[in-house]
């Protein structure tokens, strides 16, 4: 099943102090909109494109991808982006699409 973005729009919609992602101690999205997740951390902020992560979504239904959120950061580093791999990974295991 693709990505459903409006799903994840709900999902992370930030609060006044953010959402903790969870598995990402201290990690929290601070906004979100059509095409960007934009998180922070206390040392840095960046964001998870939605277009990368769909991708990585459609590599998982495609039995490209592991399903184990460890096993699943280098592949997304490789066959998706070199875009925060672990953090992305840690939303799509809180998501339901890793384990």
């Amino acid at each position: 099943m693709p990505l459903d973005w409006g799903a994840v729009v709900d999902r992370y919609q930030p609060g006044e102090e953010g959402t903790l992602i969870p598995g990402a101690p201290q990690t929290r999205v601070t906004a979100i909109d059509e095409e960007r997740m934009y998180v922070a951390h206390r040392l840095w902020k960046d964001t998870l494109s939605r277009q990368n992560l769909e991708k990585a979504v459609e590599l998982l239904e495609q039995g490209k991808m592991p399903k184990d959120a460890e096993d699943a950061i280098s592949k997304y580093r490789m066959h998706v982006a070199d875009e925060r791999p672990t953090l992305a990974t840690k939303v799509l295991k809180d998501l339901g699409y890793l384990e």
